[in-house]
């Protein structure tokens, strides 16, 4: 039996002054992403992007045929 570990980094910051409430999305999001790493997200907003318009293509192409077909139904 082979047994698999898993090494990960755990960062340690040091705690908000202010409560986790009272902080805004902008303050939350800087403090994520500054310990991110830059090319990794970049990496995955454009697997994200590919994936929304692979999603998005069947729903424009739907739309579209409806309303040719209202259109040709129509006259």
């Amino acid at each position: 039996m082979r047994i698999i570990t898993i090494k990960r980094t755990v960062f340690t910051r040091e705690r908000a002054k202010t409560s986790t409430s009272c902080r805004s999305i902008r303050q939350f999001a800087q403090d994520f992403f500054a310990t991110e790493n830059h090319l990794e997200f970049v990496v995955e907003a454009l697997l994200f992007a590919v994936l929304l318009v692979i999603s998005a293509w069947p729903i424009v192409a739907a739309a579209s045929a409806i309303s040719e077909l209202l259109q040709t139904g129509a006259s």
